[in-house]
């Protein structure tokens, strides 16, 4: 059985059919344009070479003063060539559709998201969280599950500082079972932005899905996901490794069962690495 989920945010809740759907957006209210208008045929223009993008990571810009359009578009790492122009072209369809002439959108599937807007929205970290997803069951033993979820996380901490900004792999959960974890940034920002992204990613996590099976969490320029069963491919190098300027941190230690210290234990852990790194240029 598929797990169940609790959803947050404005979006689509059939992912059944992905040229009809989308699993989540966002609809500006900022400003509109009209069906025949120079904006309106930017838009078109720049929306059909996402939909032709020779890599996971596209961004442009067409057009000139009130008629400019920004866009900008990832796919998950995993995804290839292939599956990433099906998915933004999908993306593009529907969210055209969920917004009709609002001159900013963002909205996508967990395999690729899309954004456009009428401002400079490139090279711009931007962190709010758009979506969340959290899993409806709850960890039978929160210490443990702390336990391993705070090491997979800390493994994958050098998704800043990797040239395309992603990191993914895989821990130990149970002697039968293992979590399995994904963080990845739009290429475009800035090794620290990407920390400060993916570590408000962590807070939302931490605040609204705490001790959960699985989440999601979808900012405008990063994306956490983790779950007790594999829900990409994990190639060979994908396997995370210790932060290059540090010795593999040591198990996060935590004291009895008590909710409130396990969290605050979890968070502390968390943030004062994720911010401390160092790295060897």
């Amino acid at each position: 059985m598929a797990p169940e989920y609790a959803t947050h945010g404005q979006f689509s809740v059939s992912l059944t059919t992905p040229q009809q759907t989308l699993a989540y957006y966002r609809c500006s209210t900022d400003g509109n344009y009209t069906a025949n208008s120079t904006y309106a045929a930017n838009l078109k223009t720049l929306l059909s070479s996402i939909s032709t993008t020779s890599d996971l990571f596209f961004n442009a810009s067409i057009g000139q003063k009130e008629d400019q359009v920004y866009a900008l578009a990832i796919c998950r790492f995993t995804e290839t060539v292939t599956s990433c122009r099906s998915c933004l072209n999908d993306s593009s369809q529907a969210i055209t559709r969920a917004c009709p002439h609002q001159k900013e959108t963002f909205g996508g599937y967990d395999e690729c998201r899309l954004r456009f807007s009428n401002r400079n929205i490139l090279s711009s970290m931007e962190d709010g969280i758009l979506y969340r997803r959290c899993n409806m069951n709850d960890a039978a033993n929160i210490s443990q599950f702390d336990d391993a979820l705070a090491k997979l996380l800390l493994s994958l901490n050098d998704a800043a500082a990797a040239p395309q900004k992603y990191a993914a792999g895989e821990g130990n959960y149970t002697s039968l079972s293992k979590i399995y974890g994904m963080q990845q940034c739009t290429p475009d920002i800035t090794e620290q932005e990407c920390r400060q992204c993916l570590l408000t990613a962590r807070n939302d996590m931490i605040n609204n899905c705490y001790g959960k099976l699985g989440f999601i969490s979808v900012a405008y320029s990063c994306q956490l996901q983790f779950e007790l069963f594999q829900f990409f491919p994990l190639p060979a190098d994908a396997s995370p490794q210790p932060p290059r300027s540090m010795p593999a941190p040591p198990p996060p230690q935590f004291p009895p069962d008590t909710p409130g210290t396990l969290r605050a234990n979890l968070f502390s852990c968390l943030h004062g690495f994720n911010m401390g790194i160092k790295t060897v240029n």
